[in-house]
């Protein structure tokens, strides 16, 4: 009776795990795109006052991060870029060096490097500050007073975070692009200044959706995963905590898993 209790608890741990990821996707996904809808609803298209949250939260996670960013492209430039544009040099692979940025750093490290600043800066500040409000009651008085949380606090941070984070790859790769091919042409080659200028024409326009699209997915489940767990936040302060660190690790999860489902499909 024991051995069957145990091997039943243990074949069943994977189903359980199974049908709760399944049904956290599909909440968060429901949770989001309700959020997404009520938005277009109660707000103007043609009116600025529509977009202030917005446009504050992408001050927040795009143009506040740039400092961060900045290093960490410069860093990515030097480990990442210069060491591949020397290594393929050395072999006598020029031919294949622009291709190879294009793949690894732009669609690459760049978009999964960005992701990982903003759920670590800005994903856990949009879950405590959605806890905490959710805490003392705020979000409570905000239904009262009849406003739309969906519309006002949920759905203008998923925008920004999803736009930030197409704009803040775009800057971070420019940046390790330039400073390791400036590099490189310092140290190596002057020549090598020309994979500047060849790497906007292997640019196509399929790499260019790719980019965009991936981007823009990473940043939507970043936004929708902070704000769920956010208000997740019941009566106690110690939640506040915990639903940080659950929005951070299951924004890591999904990330690493559109990763690989990104480049199964570019494979």
């Amino acid at each position: 009776m024991q051995t069957n209790s145990f091997a039943a608890t243990i074949t069943g741990f994977p189903g359980r795990f199974f049908i709760q990821s399944f049904l956290y996707v599909v909440t968060v996904f429901t949770f989001s795109t309700l959020a997404l809808r009520d938005w277009v609803k109660n707000n103007e298209i043609f009116n600025s006052k529509s977009y202030t949250t917005t446009v504050a939260q992408i001050i927040f996670t795009g143009i506040d991060a740039l400092p961060t960013i900045t290093l960490l492209g410069i860093a990515t430039g030097f480990v990442f870029t210069f060491r591949l544009i020397s290594i393929l040099d050395s072999v006598g692979a020029t031919d294949d060096i622009v291709n190879l940025l294009v793949t690894i750093i732009c669609l690459g490290i760049g978009p999964f490097l960005a992701a990982i600043i903003l759920i670590s800066r800005t994903g856990s500040a949009i879950v405590v500050d959605l806890g905490n409000m959710k805490l003392h009651r705020e979000i409570e008085g905000l239904e009262l007073l009849g406003i739309n949380i969906s519309s006002h606090l949920v759905a203008p941070r998923i925008i920004g975070t999803a736009i930030s984070q197409l704009v803040v790859t775009v800057y971070f790769t420019f940046i390790a692009l330039t400073f390791g091919i400036a590099l490189s042409a310092l140290m190596v080659s002057t020549s090598h200044l020309e994979f500047l200028f060849e790497i906007g024409n292997a640019f196509t326009p399929h790499l260019v959706m790719i980019f965009v699209l991936k981007n823009l997915i990473f940043g939507y489940i970043i936004g929708a995963t902070s704000c769920y767990n956010g208000l997740r936040v019941g009566t106690s302060p110690t939640e506040v905590p915990q639903q940080a660190t659950r929005a951070i690790v299951n924004s890591l999860i999904f990330i690493f898993v559109i990763e690989g489902l990104f480049a199964l499909a570019m494979f």
